[in-house]
């Protein structure tokens, strides 16, 4: 049974419908379920907690990894699979949603949406966009000095193109903390010598490049490769091509166990 199926299988034991279901789970709209139904996917681990969290009769591992048996033994003493807990105490959530805990030593985390499209060094995730419903999104934190406004992303690296090797470009699984530039700006000067690293979002691309140029009288920017061999050449793009900008605020290196 897919990971879909067993969402289904759930809401016809249930007797629920799309709407019915989402409700019972706390989604304020049916947008995820429906997904997960029509386009055969698998629930997240976000969107699985909750379900089971509303149905505690059905395991966990058996809805989000397709393991163990389908029905929890409510008379023995189980663990449930528990959301991330934040460390401090919540100071602010501004208005785009992003939450900031005080971590008691003058610095702050900082808990934001993890894009679950990956931010790559050239062209890819062909076929898809940078969908607007994310109830089933899981969340990625960082430690900041200070408190902010503005809206705020966390992406996940892939490819190589902006690995040199050195401690200051990106490896594969890097996770970055990205600020959006609303597009009124985008006709001024990006700032680039300030900010130099972009998540670009297309509607079937999210790059991560360092803007190198900008002609403000073509409207382009031109996008440069940290990785020096020949196949990363440097290229320029429309910004009316464009749908997003992000320019990187933050880097977290991806966790290696030895």
């Amino acid at each position: 049974m897919e990971g879909w199926e067993r969402i289904q299988f759930i809401m016809d034991q249930e007797g629920l419908n799309k709407n019915s279901f989402s409700r019972a789970i706390g989604m304020s709209h049916n947008v995820t379920i429906t997904r997960i139904i029509n386009e055969k996917r698998s629930p997240s681990r976000a969107t699985s907690e909750k379900v089971v969290k509303a149905f505690p009769q059905y395991n966990f591992d058996w809805l989000y990894r397709g393991r163990g048996e389908m029905l929890r033994d409510l008379n023995k003493m189980e663990i449930l699979p528990l959301p991330n807990k934040d460390d401090g105490e919540l100071v602010l959530e501004n208005s785009n949603g992003v939450r900031f805990y005080d971590l008691g030593n003058g610095k702050y985390q900082m808990k934001v949406p993890l894009v679950p499209y990956y931010a790559y060094g050239r062209f890819a995730n062909e076929g898809y966009t940078l969908e607007a419903d994310r109830d089933e999104w899981e969340t990625e934190k960082f430690e900041v000095n200070q408190l902010a406004q503005g809206k705020y992303m966390a992406f996940e690296v892939r490819g190589d193109s902006m690995d040199d090797g050195t401690r200051g470009s990106f490896e594969q699984g890097d996770k970055l903390l990205a600020r959006e530039l609303d597009r009124i700006y985008w006709k001024d000067k990006l700032r680039y010598e300030k900010y130099p690293y972009w998540v670009i979002v297309f509607d079937s691309s999210v790059l991560i490049k360092q803007i190198i140029d900008q002609n403000l009288e073509t409207g382009e920017i031109t996008c440069h490769s940290l990785n020096p061999s020949p196949e990363y050449r440097d290229f320029t793009l429309k910004l009316d091509e464009v749908r997003m900008l992000y320019n990187v605020i933050k880097k977290k290196p991806r966790e290696v166990d030895y």
